[in-house]
């Protein structure tokens, strides 16, 4: 690709002559003349000079979309070309919050490690929120996602299953209506999650403490739906960012939460917590791993995609 392509690029992503230059490495002065040249060439401007920040023309929009799949292809081209000399030997960038990244991903990277030794998986970790635009800048090759994509530009394979439970500290239990369907760690452990008892109801919570995640997390949308269909309200004493945390705090008995089964089986309790299974849709969660359509797939990313079919 011409560099003047990639000097475009750098201004409209930096949204700045002077990040852009630094960003390229050469002077504001040889940026602004080779730009004007193409403008000179296409005989129309490209950036709108006037805009606070810089922003693009109308032709600049055209020229940004075909210097996008330029991109695009060069990206494309180089990881097909490199796969041609082993099958096994190539990138994956998999973009994870906190939780897949601690408690789910490890398990997965060690066994795609013994049969792809020499792949090389690098993991980048954001919110959920950020990460698909990471996806769509092409920054990462997959994420795992519970939200709805645009199937004629993304595609989603099956990813893994969470069970929510709701994690109430031991002290709070009071009455037998929640105690005769009280679970404890080694139950959930042990027992198929079909075969675990179900509280009809959640009427009794409506006075006991809750943990709960800010709004734009997932869980914390599932929380409240809950909440709503069941009518209760309970009292919110904090709201974090972090579904581990959450969990953390409920098991030192300051208020019950929405964990997973994940947590439940790889965090301790030390006795403190009991459980409550809801049979409800929001309290199972189906995480698609999400590709995008138009970017090269190696074999090596589809035989990691395969191992969650």
């Amino acid at each position: 690709m011409e560099p003047v392509y990639e000097y475009v690029y750098a201004v409209k992503t930096l949204r700045s002559f002077t990040e852009a230059s630094k960003h390229l490495n050469i002077t504001q002065p040889a940026l602004s003349i080779a730009i004007k040249k193409l403008e000179d060439k296409i005989g129309h401007p490209i950036f709108d000079r006037d805009a606070k920040p810089i922003a693009l023309t109308p032709a600049g929009e055209i020229l940004f979309s075909f210097i996008e799949d330029l991109i695009l292809l060069e990206a494309n081209t180089r990881a097909a070309l490199e796969e041609l000399d082993n099958w096994k030997v190539g990138n994956i960038i998999i973009g994870a919050t906190q939780y897949f990244t601690a408690f789910i991903l490890p398990k997965y990277i060690s066994k795609f490690a013994e049969s792809h030794p020499k792949a090389r998986i690098t993991i980048i970790e954001r919110s959920a929120a950020q990460l698909p635009e990471l996806l769509e800048n092409n920054e990462i090759n997959l994420i795992f996602s519970l939200e709805q994509f645009n199937l004629e530009k993304y595609a989603l394979h099956k990813g893994i299953t969470d069970y929510v439970f709701i994690s109430i500290p031991k002290d709070f239990i009071k009455n037998d209506s929640l105690r005769k369907y009280a679970l404890t760690r080694e139950e959930i452990i042990s027992t198929k999650y079909e075969d675990l008892k179900a509280i009809p109801s959640l009427n009794d919570l409506s006075k006991i403490p809750f943990v709960i995640l800010r709004p734009g997390n997932n869980l914390h949308y599932r929380t409240m739906m809950l909440f709503q269909l069941e009518g209760i309200m309970p009292p919110i004493k904090m709201m974090l960012d972090q579904l581990t945390t959450s969990h953390y705090i409920s098991r030192f008995s300051f208020a019950a939460t929405l964990t997973t089964d994940r947590l439940i089986k790889q965090i301790h309790d030390d006795g403190n917590l009991l459980y409550l299974k809801f049979d409800h849709p929001l309290m199972i969660r189906n995480f698609n791993i999400v590709v995008k359509n138009n970017c090269f797939k190696s074999k090596v990313l589809l035989d990691f995609i395969d191992m969650f079919q």
